[in-house]
């Protein structure tokens, strides 16, 4: 640890702020949906600050992939694999936590096969990854590319996708939103089974638990 104190620690925290003011499911929904704005008023607004996001992020992974992996120790295999956030904050404190979860995040972006995918398709595959709809990492996974490879040529077609990428994500929300005004009732009772079905669940492994 003596050598990553001597490494500044302030970019881990604007990470930290670039991941909790997240276009889909920070700006979109919480911000922009409750303001009253016509569509094309959001997109306009949600558009910039996606791309924005971006080059934030673009910028951040280069900082760590040349500058905070060279100074420190090598990054370490974790005792396990999966810890909760609660653990990992008693343990490591907030900061020892974010970076923890950058490491893990970084080895998942740069591991062989995903640099194998880069090298193949290029420019089409920052276009795939700034439009997808279907999963978050997408566009993270596209940005870490770019900045462990230094590739800035390959933002163009990741920021291409992603507009388009916010065009579906307001959609979706508009839909979303609609669905949950016209069938309040059904979510709510959905909602109440689910919650059922995990409280069965938890006190049947308790019951098996105390039996055993």
């Amino acid at each position: 640890m003596k050598n990553e104190e001597k490494v500044r620690k302030w970019p881990f925290l604007g990470a930290a702020v670039l991941f909790i003011a997240n276009v889909d499911l920070v700006l979109v929904p919480l911000v922009l949906k409750s303001s009253d704005l016509s569509f094309w008023s959001m997109y306009w607004i949600a558009m910039p600050i996606a791309n924005l996001e971006i080059f934030g992020w673009f910028y951040f992974w280069k900082w760590f992939a040349w500058k905070w992996l060279p100074a420190t120790e090598p990054v370490k295999e974790t005792k396990e694999l999966v810890k909760s956030i609660i653990e990992l904050l008693r343990e490591h404190g907030l900061l020892g936590t974010i970076i923890y979860k950058v490491r893990e995040t970084f080895k998942w972006a740069t591991s062989p096969d995903q640099k194998r995918s880069l090298e193949k398709w290029g420019h089409f595959l920052m276009l795939f990854l700034g439009f997808e709809p279907f999963f978050v990492g997408g566009r993270l996974l596209g940005v870490i590319s770019c900045g462990a490879a230094r590739w800035k040529a390959g933002l163009v077609s990741l920021c291409i996708g992603n507009a388009v990428h916010v065009y579906v994500s307001i959609k979706t929300w508009n839909l979303f939103f609609y669905l949950l005004d016209e069938y309040k009732g059904w979510f709510i009772l959905l909602g109440i089974i689910t919650l059922m079905f995990m409280a069965r669940g938890y006190f049947w492994k308790k019951l098996k638990k105390n039996q055993a």
